[in-house]
């Protein structure tokens, strides 16, 4: 497997740790990967996590309800892999257009 596609990978696995929050926003860092796709991972796992009433989880993507911290985790993974890495890139891209700097 190519190195992007390891981090491809390794992106799936951060976001679904922080959306299923096995790993705090706060706590997540990685010296590889550049600050907006950090920033981008972040924001994503925040969106995709939620609860419902009876204090289970829920995924955003597909609403399948009543999942544990790991039944997310492993949900996030195994079914929207793609569908994460696509958001983690557009949001990436949006992160980045923001603080575009113009030298003239």
């Amino acid at each position: 497997m190519p190195r992007s596609g390891l981090f491809m990978n390794r992106i799936e696995i951060y976001v679904a740790r922080l959306a299923s929050e096995l790993v705090s926003p706060s706590d997540f860092d990685t010296p590889v990967l550049p600050r907006n796709i950090v920033h981008a991972i972040r924001n994503v796992g925040a969106l995709l996590s939620k609860r419902d009433g009876n204090g289970k989880y829920m995924c955003v993507l597909c609403g399948k309800k009543g999942l544990t911290k790991r039944g997310l985790y492993l949900h996030l993974i195994r079914m929207h892999g793609d569908e994460i890495r696509d958001l983690v890139a557009r949001e990436g891209e949006r992160i980045l257009s923001r603080k575009k700097i113009y030298i003239e």
